[in-house]
């Protein structure tokens, strides 16, 4: 009977030390992707082509000029230095937004924290390069370039960001 006793606490100490250890995990996991995001956010805010890539794409939109220009040349508009450092510029800000729309499917940072850091210019971005992304996929024949991009604005659309009370 003693020995049925004492394999029933030994069994009931593993079971709570399995749970005690699943629990340190899944919480050390939990701090290293908000650590993992803390330090994209940071370091982000920093990037220079992002920062330049950003002022490029807004430029474009107000300026009036077609975003299609920068995809489809013509005779009449020649691709010059310029147009060919824009796009570049252009593409960094659309491979940005990809590689965290990746990352943030793939659980890797916190979708809450970039949610919070940076709706409105995720959103703005989207808004204003889709016509940028339907000509390139047009062009390259390609339904998935920027798809990753597209699903976190349509996710974040049908759940838009809360403004505190």
């Amino acid at each position: 009977m003693e020995t049925s006793n004492s394999h029933l606490i030994n069994n009931v100490l593993v079971f709570i030390g399995v749970i005690v250890a699943t629990i340190t995990i899944i919480y050390n996991v939990r701090t290293a992707k908000k650590t993992q995001t803390a330090i994209f956010l940071f370091a982000s805010r920093k990037d220079q082509q992002y920062l330049e890539a950003l002022h490029i794409l807004k430029k474009v939109h107000f300026s009036g000029k077609s975003f299609r220009s920068y995809v489809f040349s013509s005779h009449e508009a020649p691709v010059t230095p310029e147009i060919l450092n824009e796009r570049r510029k252009l593409q960094y800000i659309l491979n940005f937004y990809e590689r965290v729309a990746v990352s943030l499917r793939e659980g890797i940072y916190d979708e809450n924290m970039i949610k919070r850091t940076s709706y409105a210019t995720v959103m703005e971005t989207w808004d204003i390069a889709e016509p940028l992304v339907k000509a390139v996929r047009e062009h390259i024949h390609s339904d998935t370039t920027w798809q990753e991009f597209e699903w976190l604005v349509s996710r974040w659309r049908k759940a838009p960001l809360k403004r505190h009370r």
